[in-house]
């Protein structure tokens, strides 16, 4: 029987404390609008708020010793900026080798004006963190990593995102063969928000895979999609599929703390819950 724990961490995004610094109370009301919390500090540079927190992520990890860790995206806030790559590199080195980590692209990390990928920041981030999307096992669970941001501006790299789509397929219908008892894809972008039909918006997936993707998951049992993005935590549930947004490592745009999510897998039942880095 599987029985074993993971940590999600989303949205470290070294470097948003910084720039959501100084904003003046027009800005911030902009933002409320959109339903982001951005709070009035003044103006500041660097990227100690990040650092002290995602320590925090890998210090708890460490302790509660997860089979493994998944970054679910927005890795950093700025592609071009290698101060932000090179801390949270190095402080990832920090996590214990019997824990293995694994990395989900978010738009922040393959697109340079944060939306819209590029097939030359994809291969950048393919340099630093390794596939951009891929497969893994553990006992009966396979894990299915994606890169969500290609099947949400698509425009620019169709191509990327039909191969991903085919890739996806392929794989799901592989772990039905081998008798796999359950599917879990890991996004940066969840499946969606509120419900599988919702219109297209900032923050799930493009209607238009989101179908398709939502077709694969039931014909081949995906049964749960872990995603970040959202940077507060968003519960939803629809067509057979749990989608769980999880709050940040980083900066919360929301009530909803700094955190890490503790995932636990008991045979089929998969229980989860969120944990604040702030106490």
């Amino acid at each position: 029987m599987n029985k074993f724990s993971f940590i999600q961490l989303a949205d470290p995004q070294f470097g948003l404390f910084a720039a959501s610094s100084g904003k003046t109370d027009e800005e911030i009301a902009s933002y409320a609008k959109r339903g982001l919390i951005v709070r009035k500090v003044e103006k500041f540079d660097g990227l100690e708020p990040e650092i002290n927190l995602y320590n925090k992520a890998i210090e708890r990890a460490n302790q509660l010793k997860p089979r493994f860790v998944v970054v679910c995206g927005d890795i950093i806030n700025d592609i071009d900026n290698e101060d932000q790559i090179n801390e949270v590199k190095r402080i990832s080195k920090k996590l214990e080798d019997s824990i293995d980590l694994h990395w989900v692209p978010g738009n922040h990390d393959v697109s340079p004006d944060h939306n819209t990928p590029e097939k030359k920041c994809i291969e950048r981030y393919r340099q630093n963190f390794g596939p951009d999307y891929y497969t893994f096992s553990h006992g009966d669970i396979k894990f299915i990593v994606i890169n969500s941001t290609v099947l949400t501006s698509p425009e620019t790299v169709i191509e990327e995102a039909d191969k991903q789509m085919e890739f996806i397929e392929k794989e799901a219908m592989t772990a039905n063969k081998c008798g796999k008892q359950k599917i879990i894809l890991f996004s940066h972008h969840p499946l969606f928000i509120n419900s599988p039909n919702e219109s297209d918006n900032n923050w799930s997936i493009k209607k238009q895979y989101r179908s398709k993707l939502l077709k694969i998951a039931s014909d081949h049992g995906i049964t749960t999609n872990f995603a970040g993005h959202w940077h507060k935590n968003n519960y939803a549930y629809g067509d057979g599929i749990e989608v769980v947004a999880s709050g940040p490592v980083g900066y919360p745009f929301g009530e909803d703390p700094s955190g890490f999510r503790i995932v636990d897998i008991k045979g089929t039942e998969i229980q989860h819950a969120y944990h604040s880095l702030e106490l």
